[in-house]
């Protein structure tokens, strides 16, 4: 059977392993996903294993927030985004797994069980949208980041590819100057590394999880617990 470090795919291989049969490996590259001249595939359901994606609610008539950050928890239905002002971005390239969607319809009794947890994890993504649409009223961009960057480090604590500034500018909404102005007082407190002549290109690194906790919001917390029960997704 195929192993992945998908959690959401995890789930439908453990209860239906026929279901590698119709994956397809993909690559996520960094920006606006698709980028111009890319093919996503007509329907079909995406699972990152590795690499970061963004989802921004980008309506004309409300500021641009950035709305849940999915990695190796989640499953991803681009096409979805047709149906409102959702955008969706590669904030840190990588791959990911992917079925059509169709496959999983064909068959409701074979992936009924998969199909209840995806229905489950997609409640839990709408959970994480709200919670974030608090934090940006509510929190300071110095919290926000130590958050979002707390809630990177427990998705994969091993991992060495840290968001760069200007990605997490974009993804916090935020100009890059008032990021930086963010991480060097992050800084201040020895809760992460960064050369404030770098490019904004740059990623921060060392970072100090117990300080960043201690500057950040509880919004990480929540959006964990709601992770480890019943990850995030949207099909």
């Amino acid at each position: 059977m195929l192993t992945t470090s998908n959690q959401l795919l995890s789930r439908l291989l453990h209860t239906t392993p026929e279901a590698a049969e119709h994956l397809e490996r993909v690559t996520l590259s960094r920006g606006l996903w698709p980028m111009q001249g890319q093919t996503l595939g007509e329907g079909h359901v995406y699972f990152p294993e590795a690499g970061w994606l963004g989802l921004l609610w980008a309506s004309p008539a409300l500021p641009r927030v950035g709305m849940v950050l999915l990695g190796c928890h989640a499953g991803w239905w681009p096409e979805i985004g047709h149906l409102g002002p959702v955008q969706t971005h590669v904030l840190q390239a990588g791959h990911a797994q992917r079925i059509r969607w169709s496959v999983l319809q064909a068959q409701p009794q074979r992936y009924a069980h998969w199909l209840l947890q995806a229905a489950a994890a997609s409640q839990q993504l709408v959970r994480q949208m709200a919670l974030k649409v608090h934090c940006v009223q509510n929190h300071t961009l110095v919290q926000r980041l130590a958050s979002g960057l707390l809630a990177v480090h427990q998705h994969n604590p091993h991992s060495d590819g840290w968001m760069s500034l200007a990605d997490l500018a974009h993804w916090l909404s935020c100009p890059v100057a008032e990021l930086q102005a963010a991480a060097l007082a992050l800084q201040a407190h020895g809760a992460v590394q960064w050369a404030e002549d770098a490019d904004a290109g740059a990623p921060l690194h060392s970072l100090q999880p117990q300080k960043l906790a201690s500057l950040a919001c509880a919004c990480h917390e929540h959006l964990a617990q709601g992770q480890r029960s019943s990850g995030s997704a949207s099909a």
